[in-house]
This record gives structure tokens, sequence and C-alpha cells, in this order.
């Protein structure tokens, strides 16, 4: 995996407007696997020398002993062994870049929803900010209005305690605390006196409010730098990881090479082709996950989807009941078919108010339904503006990622699939997380361009999304990935796909 490109200068636009990185210090590569490979590696080379001692054409005085052949096939046993340990090794190294971009992806979403939880609450900041501003203003005002009047009834010849109590008074607080003693005025002068007082609370408890909301503007605003400085550190380490898993491979490969008797060139290549056969075969596997069920579990989602059509269901189960009453009623005309008729419709009359009473219970049913099953969420979008989408999508491939990016010169991931239904004329949310809960899950087999494809390290649950992308139509999406890589159209992956795909 390569270095992808840091986030800088203008490449930040709001995002950098927050919070800013800090370069964090690089973690130590873990030891004990190439210790374990090194230690693999001298034991073969040993068991190489020792097999071609044994294979040694020349002629030997005396023939092998009993202890010398069961050296010999011990040899052979312990390379087999070694080789065989060798090529598990070999198959946990290979998983282990796929391993660190989910990390990476992980904790690029946990910076993009601290971010966007940031960005919220300085705008509710900022707002409250005006709110305490214009009550302020608007008890100045009121307060003028109190001293313009508590001079003009001075100059009548009463209120110069009124007068006094404004003009001696030490701030709002104070003008209201001296004139609330004042209980003998009336009409104008309580009338303003009662202004005052009311303007002075709004403005009391807005500034109040105020004052709050800049706390956790600040509060989120560091959450959200620690999170952009642990996603950077995430970062360096899947790319310490990748690197010594990169470098103990070769190694191994070589020792394979030597253990099999053939190049390192054709034993690369043995692994490269049993790495391409393992995804196929992962891929494959999800890919049938994530097909066969859906048709299967559209039984389940039918009933939970709409609440309406969850509220007929019980009617359908009220109508029985009255059927099973005329039902006993025939059942009774089975045994004598023309003698009972008469008898039996007054003893259907009283049940059939029983059943209209029972049907009142089902309805609880709803609550137990899947918040996020198959068929919730809106989709407001029409097929033209999903491709739209992805034409707008794909023009930006080759930009690079960017942490918490939203363009124009670069995205994380769900701010390219935000951007680009914005660009088609439909607004969806920020995260990936909240875009799937917000947009409407359709079945895999029914996507169509511009849909979305979401990831989860727990497809059970949308809280543990990491990724979003947008479908482009014959197995592939439009993506921004991680910092390694730029924005690209690459395969569909279906491990860790969610049990659905979005459409806005």
């Amino acid at each position: 995996m390569s270095t992808g490109a840091r986030p800088g200068g203008r490449h930040q636009i709001e995002a950098r407007q927050l919070v800013t990185p800090a370069p964090r210090p690089q973690r130590t590569a873990r030891r004990s696997r190439l210790a374990l490979t090194s230690a693999v590696l001298a034991t073969l080379l040993v068991l190489v020398d020792q097999s071609g001692a044994v294979a040694d054409p020349s002629p030997s005085p005396t023939p092998p002993s009993a202890v010398d052949v069961q050296g010999a096939q011990a040899a052979v046993q312990a390379a087999k062994g070694s080789v065989a340990q060798m090529e598990v090794r070999l198959a946990e190294l290979s998983v282990v870049g796929d391993q660190a971009d989910v990390a990476v992806q992980v904790a690029g979403e946990k910076y993009t929803q601290a971010l966007s939880d940031a960005q919220s609450a300085q705008t509710a900041a900022d707002q409250a900010a005006q709110r305490s501003t214009q009550a302020a203003a608007d008890a100045e005002t009121a307060r003028r209005g109190l001293v313009a009047l508590a001079r003009q009834m001075a100059r009548s010849g009463g209120g110069a305690d009124l007068l006094e109590a404004v003009l001696s008074a030490d701030g709002f607080q104070d003008v209201a605390q001296r004139t609330s003693t004042l209980t003998h005025l009336t009409g104008k002068a309580d009338e303003t006196v009662q202004r005052f007082r009311a303007a002075t609370l709004v403005a009391d408890t807005l500034r109040d409010h105020a004052a709050a909301a800049a706390s956790e503007a600040s509060a989120a605003k560091d959450t959200a730098q620690q999170a952009l400085d642990a996603a950077q550190q995430a970062s360096d380490d899947a790319q310490a990881q990748i690197a010594a898993a990169s470098t103990e491979r070769d190694q191994l490969i070589n020792a394979l090479a030597v253990a099999q008797q053939t190049s390192a060139t054709v034993e690369r290549a043995r692994q490269d082709a049993l790495d391409a056969a393992r995804q196929q075969r992962e891929n494959a596997a999800a890919q049938a996950a994530r097909l066969v069920p859906t048709a299967g579990s559209t039984s389940t989602p039918s009933t939970r989807t709409p609440p309406a059509g969850g509220t007929t269901a019980p009617p359908a189960t009220t109508t029985p009941p009255a059927g099973t009453g005329t039902g006993g009623a025939s059942g009774g005309t089975s045994g004598g078919t023309t003698a009972p008729p008469v008898t039996a419709p007054p003893v259907t009359a009283p049940p059939v108010t029983a059943p209209v009473t029972t049907p009142t219970t089902p309805p609880p049913a709803p609550p137990t339904s899947d918040r996020y099953g198959l068929g919730t969420g809106v989709s407001r979008g029409s097929a033209g503006q999903g491709q739209a989408a992805v034409s707008w999508a794909e023009a930006q491939v080759g930009l690079p990622y960017i942490w918490g990016g939203v363009g124009p010169d670069g995205f994380d991931c769900s701010g390219l699939t935000m951007k680009a239904w914005s660009a088609a004329g439909v607004g969806i949310n920020r995260t990936a997380a909240d875009q799937y809960k917000q947009v409407l899950k359709i079945s895999y087999s029914s996507m169509r361009p511009g849909d979305l494809v979401f990831w989860a390290t727990d497809p059970t649950d949308p809280s543990t999304i990491y990724h979003v992308s947008l479908f482009v139509g014959g197995g592939q999406i439009v993506e921004a990935a991680n910092p390694s890589v730029p924005v690209r159209i690459a395969p569909l992956r279906w491990a860790n796909a969610m049990p659905f795909a979005g459409r806005p």
C-alpha cells in the first residue's frame, strides 16, 4: 500500500477551520513474527544441509545405521513441518493489509462523526450568541425606556424613587432588583418596569445558554482533534504493519524457495495466486451471503417496514373468529343439516363481541421491528439523479482522500457520496452511519447506479459502519477509501457489507 497525500494547506477547507492535524509518534512494529520467520529460515537451512548430506552420492565406508536413518527421516519431516508453518504464516500475512485498511477507515469515520458534531456544536453556539446579543440589546432598549419614564415622572413631581433606583443601579440585574421593591407603581410606569424585568430575564437566560453552548463547542472541537490524531495514528500504524508484513513475506518466500528447490520469483508468483484465490473465495462467499438471504429476509421486513401495513394484519385476524363462529354453526349442521340452524344463531351472537375486543392487543408487535430493515428509510432521488450522482463522483477520480474532506480538493468516503448526491439535487446526511439510517434500504439484487453500499465491523449494527461508496454498475463502485489511495473506481467488495444497500 502506498502512502497517500496528507491533508494540509487548502486541502482541508471546512474541516481545518475546527481542527488541525498534529504529528504523532510512529509505533514500532512487532518483532515476534520476524523472530519466528528468522528462526524458521535458519532451521530450514540447517535441515536442507542435513538432507543434502544424507543425499550425498559419495560412497560411505559403512552403511547408515538405524539411528542415521531415523535422523534423516526426522530431518525430512521437520523440513515439511517448517514449510507448512511458513505457508500458514504467509496466509496470515495476506490479510494484514485488509485488516489495516479497516482500522484506518474505522478511525476515519469516528473523526468524521466527531467533526460533524463539532460543526453542529459550533453552529449552535453561534446561534446562541446571536440570540444572547439580541436579548441584551432588547434589555438595553427597555432600560432606556425605563430611564426616560423615570425622568419624566420626576419632572412632573413624582417617581423620584424610581429615577433613583434606575440611575444608581449597577447593571441590568441591579436595576431589576431595585425596581422590584417599588410596589406603588401603576399604569404606564408599571408596564415599563415589567417590560424591563422580562427583557432582563430573557437576556440573562440566553447569556447562560450561549456560554454553555460555547463550552460544548469547545469540548466538541477538542474531541474532534483527538479523533483526528487517532485517525492519523491508525494510518501510520497501518503503513508500519503492512511494511513489516511485506518484509516478512519476502523472507518467507525466499525460505520456501530454498525448501522447495525453486526460485523466489516462482514462489512469489505461487503465493500471489494463492492470495488472489483466497480473496476470490471469500468475496464470493460474502456475496452469496448478501444476495441469497435477502430474498428470504424480504418476508420479515415487509411486515416491519410500513406500520400501517402492520396494523392491517390484526384486522385480518379479527375476521377469522367471526368466520369460525359461523363455521361452528355449520359444524353443528354437519351433525344435522336442517334441525339445528334455528337454535344456532342465538349461540353465535355472543361470540361475535368477544373477538372484537381481543384484536386490540396484537398491535404491540411493531416495537420489535427492525428500525433499519429492508424497506425502511426514505428515497427521494430518481434513476436519472442516481446516474448524475455517479457521473459527478467519477469526475472526482484521482483527487486525494482527506480526513473530513467534502471537496473540492479532496474527500472522505461519506463526503464524496454526500456531495455527489447534492450535485444531483438530493441532500443526504454527512456521516456514513447516518446516511445508512436515512436512505431507503433495498436488496442488492435491485441496485441501480447511484445507490449506496455500506461496510461495518458488525453488519447487524448500523452504528459500526465505517465506509460508504456509490454503486456504478457492473459490479463496480466509486469511493474515497483511505489516505493511501485517491478517489477511485474499484470492484465491489462484499466482505463486511451491510445487509442492504441504500437508495437516497
